[in-house]
């Protein structure tokens, strides 16, 4: 959902996810000139409660003793930038936020230009698409400051469900209501799965099963083989519930996958990112995408049941291909790509779409990918590219001339700086995998008319086309889904560049005494960089300003 406001020379630009909302603000570069920042105030119109949105940042000059971890008042210590995200937002709920620019001095401010606007955050449970996305920062100041970066498992029960809960920010909830939408022995269920260990997702599927639900799960008994089977017998999973994937032993059966069947018809579908694994859906980053539409779900059954005989990487390609052939172009709706594939085609078909870019490329890669995505994402272009990798290594650093390419890696604060909290990371609450990016996604120009989405399963690497079992979906021209996806990678994205950026910067911050979490106290300090036209922030708020949206009386 895409809504513009103006008011007293002041606009507001929103674009509004399930679960996050972002907000681009602008002016008159005149009346900018003595901006100290925003002053931004929420009110929940469901509860009837409201309060100041806060920051760990704060004018040095009006505060004496800044406590580690703590928050300051936007009305005392204003927001400055022209772009906010409200990451704490419920689907379907009603909110309301007033924005008031703030001028003059730290000592004497100012309270000038001010609207609200109204919004009702989308709720996608009777749409096409449905997605979930978990917390994805383990690492960060509020698990730090809430739960002291304890792992779960150490935690008193109590303590731990409420870690868990916030970690899986609806993940897990949407995981098992998927699977308790099979009633009874009128449905059915085809799963695929690489990692099969999570108690609570095998107790959902053997409880529909005592229900009559006819369920049947694929799981990897090639690289994943002895975990897999350990936590079968753990978990008690009957034999006749279960088909392992053994052939081609050097190649992995990547899918994470659930086709739900009415009266022996596919209706919908669970696809995405994250393994039936503690560590997947609640420690590193990841996504869960429902689609209804029964012509997809008939896809990944066909698939399914290419599946099912465990047949060799051959005929798997053959079925894969038969399922949906390669094209020479993506088309309007939606595209499921299965693999292995004979060719890798379809990654060359990603990296034109890069190529093709206006606007803004958003990428999420967990390990190394193709050369022809990365060429693409370096080359000198005067779009936007914002990449987030999982960690740098030899296989995925990216190194650019192009000044408006921003590529930042998974990372926590190790230590504590600028009264910034000690952070963990996945790997030090969960066991085994990637600890910060699992995701596998491209936004292209998501703002525009014609988005373009890429998730599933696959890593965009030679090996998720050739040789693994995957499932991509390609998404054209739904702008709602576009922002579903925008305004999380957004909130991913602006997680790790500010953590990248206080490592960089610490220690030429040290040599000059600076600290980042001080505001600016004039405005020709950060106020210039909105509106020089090189600039990234411009650029960025030009975005905003440019995307066609709906006009809300301020």
């Amino acid at each position: 959902m895409r809504l513009r406001t103006a008011k007293n020379g002041l606009t507001v630009n929103v674009v509004a996810g399930t679960s996050a909302i972002l907000f681009s603000f602008d002016m008159k570069e005149n009346d900018a000139k003595d901006l100290l920042g925003f002053y931004i105030h929420k009110d929940n119109l469901t509860t009837g409660t409201g309060y100041d949105v806060s920051s760990t940042r704060y004018f040095a000059s009006t505060v004496e003793n800044p406590a580690p971890g703590k928050k300051y008042s936007t009305k005392d210590h204003p927001w400055q930038s022209f772009l906010w995200e409200d990451f704490y937002v419920k689907k379907g709920g009603k909110y309301r936020y007033t924005f008031t620019s703030v001028h003059g001095t730290p000592a004497n401010k100012k309270y000038k230009k001010k609207l609200s606007i109204d919004i009702a955050v989308p709720s996608s449970k009777e749409s096409v698409h449905e997605v979930h996305f978990n917390r994805g920062v383990a690492g960060s100041q509020a698990y730090a400051l809430e739960f002291n970066n304890e792992r779960p498992d150490k935690m008193p029960p109590e303590k731990a469900a409420k870690a868990l809960k916030w970690l899986s920010n609806g993940l897990e909830e949407a995981m098992i209501a998927f699977i308790k939408q099979a009633k009874n022995n009128s449905y059915r269920l085809r799963c695929c799965f690489y990692e099969f260990e999570y108690e609570t997702i095998a107790e959902a599927l053997k409880d529909a099963a005592k229900k009559g639900v006819d369920v049947k799960v694929i799981y990897d008994a090639r690289k994943e083989a002895a975990k897999n089977e350990a936590a079968i017998a753990l978990n008690k999973i009957p034999k006749k519930l279960l088909i392992p994937r053994k052939s081609n032993p050097n190649y992995i059966q990547h899918n994470k996958f659930m086709v739900l069947l009415k009266n022996d018809a596919p209706v919908s579908v669970w696809t995405g990112s994250t393994n039936i694994t503690a560590k997947g859906i609640f420690g590193q980053c990841n996504t869960g995408h429902i689609v209804r539409d029964k012509k997809i779900a008939e896809k990944y059954l066909a698939y399914w049941n290419c599946l099912k005989s465990d047949p060799d990487n051959p005929a798997t390609r053959t079925g894969s291909l038969n399922i949906q052939e390669d094209v020479g172009d993506f088309a309007e709706g939606i595209t499921v790509f299965f693999s292995p594939r004979s060719k890798t085609a379809l990654l060359g078909l990603y990296g034109k779409a890069v190529e093709s870019s206006t606007q803004l490329v958003c990428g999420m890669f967990p390990f190394s990918f193709n050369t022809k995505i990365k060429d693409a994402i370096k080359a000198q272009t005067d779009f936007l590219k914002y990449i987030i990798i999982d960690k740098k290594a030899d296989l995925t650093t990216l190194s650019s001339d192009d000044i408006d390419n921003v590529i930042v890696y998974g990372t926590a604060l190790d230590t504590p700086l600028y009264n910034w909290l000690q952070e963990t990371n996945a790997g030090s609450l969960f066991k085994s995998g990637t600890n910060y990016i699992h995701n596998k996604l491209l936004l292209i120009d998501p703002l525009s008319d014609s988005p373009l989405v890429i998730v599933g399963s696959a890593n965009f690497s030679d090996n998720s086309i050739l040789r693994n079992d995957e499932n991509t979906l390609v998404i054209k021209g739904d702008k709602n889904l576009a922002d579903l996806y925008f305004t999380e990678f957004s909130r991913i994205f602006n997680h790790y560049s500010t953590r990248n950026d206080i490592k960089k910067l610490t220690p030429n911050n040290e040599r000059t005494g600076h600290n980042p979490n001080h505001l600016w106290e004039k405005p020709a300090e950060w106020v210039p960089s909105f509106y020089k036209k090189t600039a990234l922030k411009y650029k960025r708020k030009l975005l905003f300003n440019n995307m066609t949206a709906e006009n809300i009386p301020g």
